[in-house]
């Protein structure tokens, strides 16, 4: 694997002790996968370059990715659910996890913004999409630096959505899905199919094996322009 760029922003890595210098990010983050699977499977994690303040600009987003997809995650796969909630007890005494967790919870409404009242007993969260997305294009760059050795612009970035069941996946993405492999380190944690099509490079990103994102790239320009016929 090149080592000597970041693959957040596409710049050099400087070998020397400053923000500049090399940073291995594990993709997805290391918290994702909950302790108690750690401690019974080996787990051979993913990781690629970035300077070390690229690495940290996204640590608070990530913290709240964790945090607010917990309750989705609780709902539609009860066992890994309590594995996440089981390490959320284990980071208690640390003020991070209940402030996120009370910041989270506050957003609740039984009102949806179209002025739906929901079901008793029903209550949807107002998550910040915007950090939420972040976090996914984020992972999104690393995987395809995984597979191209390239650096994936994150302003390439032209369609992403939350797919909250397979209806919700546009056809695109269910096609590209037949001719794309999927990979994973753990699949009850992280698995993602990525391919290319035309100037696309569509990915799906499953999370917990409950909540999946769909995006689509515009290709790196040098990778367009190597694919070109002499």
């Amino acid at each position: 694997m090149n080592n000597s760029i970041c693959c957040l922003c596409g710049d050099s890595i400087v070998k020397t002790p400053n923000d500049l210098s090399l940073s291995m990010d594990h993709v997805p983050p290391r918290q994702f996968y909950p302790k108690e699977l750690r401690k019974t499977k080996i787990l051979n994690l993913w990781s690629v370059p970035t300077h070390k303040h690229c690495n940290e600009y996204y640590r608070e987003d990530e913290e709240y990715f964790y945090h607010s997809m917990f309750p989705v995650v609780r709902n539609g796969n009860t066992q890994m659910g309590e594995m996440l909630y089981s390490d959320f007890k284990r980071r208690k005494d640390n003020p991070q996890t209940p402030a996120m967790m009370r910041k989270i919870l506050n957003t609740g409404t039984t009102v949806t913004e179209e002025g739906i009242h929901l079901p008793p007993g029903s209550v949807m969260l107002n998550i910040d999409k915007f950090r939420i997305q972040r976090v996914v294009i984020k992972i999104a760059q690393e995987l395809f630096f995984l597979d191209e050795g390239i650096y994936m612009p994150c302003k390439n970035c032209k369609d992403i959505r939350l797919c909250h069941n397979p209806l919700d996946v546009p056809e695109l993405y269910r096609l590209s899905w037949n001719g794309a492999k999927g990979k994973a380190v753990h699949d009850a944690v992280f698995s993602y199919r990525g391919f290319k099509f035309e100037n696309l490079y569509l990915i799906s990103l499953l999370f917990w094996e409950s909540v999946m994102f769909c995006c689509s790239f515009e290709y790196p320009l040098l990778l367009m322009n190597n694919c070109k016929t002499p």
